[in-house]
């Protein structure tokens, strides 16, 4: 068995260096961190939140819990998702989901009704962004082809909220990785 902690939100007043390094000195296996945009409350981006427990830590699972890719363009999501793996050493693991309420969504400018098919494409399209494909922005018409160059490792991503898989879960994609 794993065990891992969600990071203390600004509003706790927990400072989330020194809840990543307890964390890690307690000998848990990761720390997690939500995707959220509106909550009507302070919170960390998820991408400046679990780079900053990368950086103070060595050894823990630096994970989501969910990273929220279809509120973003994709290659965007595909940039943080690959320079997150790459700060953290290939310590990433991405859970992702299509939630947050409608609010959330109206603020990144993305309309509510069309998260759950931006949320396929996504999951068709990170894993092969993340492995420096040419890919076709098939959910943005017009877009060209885009690369994303370097390839870094491609983390395990994992569909839904859950860390690891378990009845139901599934990788997003053959190429996505395998849990630790």
């Amino acid at each position: 068995m794993e065990i891992g902690v969600i990071l203390p939100g600004v509003a706790s007043g927990l400072d989330v260096r020194v809840a990543a390094r307890h964390a890690e000195q307690a000998g848990l296996d990761g720390v997690w961190l939500g995707d959220h945009l509106a909550t009507g409350a302070p919170t960390l981006d998820i991408t400046v939140g679990l780079a900053t427990a990368a950086a103070v830590t060595e050894r823990v699972t630096i994970g989501a819990s969910v990273f929220v890719p279809a509120i973003r363009p994709v290659a965007w999501a595909a940039k943080q998702v690959a320079s997150l793996q790459y700060v953290s050493g290939g310590r990433l693991v991405l859970g992702v989901g299509s939630g947050g309420g409608e609010e959330q969504w109206a603020a990144a400018g993305v309309p509510y009704k069309q998260r759950g098919r931006r949320t396929d494409t996504a999951l068709e399209l990170l894993p092969r962004l993340l492995a420096g494909e040419a890919v076709r922005l098939a959910d943005e018409p017009g877009r060209p082809v885009v690369t994303l160059a370097p390839a870094v490792p491609v983390p395990p991503i994992w569909v839904g909220n859950a860390s690891r898989p378990r009845s139901g879960a599934r990788p997003a994609s053959a190429t996505a990785g395998s849990p630790r």
